[in-house]
């Protein structure tokens, strides 16, 4: 099975993360119209040789997802976990369950159903509306 997400920089379509679960393989497409380095997000691009054209590898989107979540290791992961409805730690289900969301930069994941100023959390903040998420955990 494939599950594909819209890798988005505010309300721009960057590109394609693809999971195949047949594989356990991640990959990405960059969106043809990107023409500007600036909407490539760290880690995912090597920022020492930034380039369009650089094709990031399954190293490079996994690595990216874990850097998007709570680490394994983390205080209170299992409290956080039950309320999530996990019953163990994976990065792709918790970066899909949280959109892939930073309060430290704008990228976010996108399943095709969501709009940039309804639910970003940093815009949210930023522009004082209120989140459909709930209290915090």
């Amino acid at each position: 099975m494939l599950e594909s997400y819209t890798l988005m920089y505010k309300d721009i379509e960057v590109g394609i993360i693809t999971y195949d679960e047949e594989l356990d393989k991640f990959s990405f497409e960059l969106n043809k119209n990107i023409k500007d380095t600036k909407y490539l997000p760290p880690i995912l691009y090597d920022y020492t040789n930034l380039s369009l054209d650089y094709k990031p590898q399954h190293e490079n989107v996994l690595y990216w997802i874990k850097d998007r979540v709570m680490p394994p290791n983390r205080d209170g992961v299992d409290y956080i976990l039950d309320k999530m409805g996990l019953n163990f730690y994976d990065a792709w289900t918790i970066c899909k369950a949280n959109k892939g969301m930073s309060l430290e930069d704008y990228w976010w994941l996108n399943s095709g159903e969501d709009e940039y100023e309804k639910c970003h959390i940093r815009y949210l903040i930023e522009s004082g509306k209120q989140t459909y998420f709930g209290r915090p955990v």
